[in-house]
């Protein structure tokens, strides 16, 4: 898999066009899916499952550094 910058060359993209009447007009939509190799796929997986590990990671790490609760949680419980 050729990386340009954060876009992967060479893919493949399955075309669906689909006409739709939206107001009393037609409107063509054209969807473009990429179609990858067995490889891509599982390579653009693992990409997407460790930048959520990151983000969940980084909420994790904020909430355990404010206990269960933060103030507005525990002064909301208090009411």
């Amino acid at each position: 898999m050729e990386r340009k910058g954060d876009l992967i060359s060479n893919i493949r993209y399955k075309k669906e066009i689909e006409i739709v009447t939206f107001q009393g007009k037609e409107i063509t939509l054209e969807n473009l899916s990429p179609v990858f190799t067995p490889e891509q796929e599982a390579a653009k997986r693992r990409e997407l499952e460790q930048q959520l590990y990151e983000v969940f990671r980084k909420y994790a790490d904020k909430r355990q550094s404010e206990g269960y609760c933060s103030e507005v949680c525990i002064s909301h419980c208090k009411k």
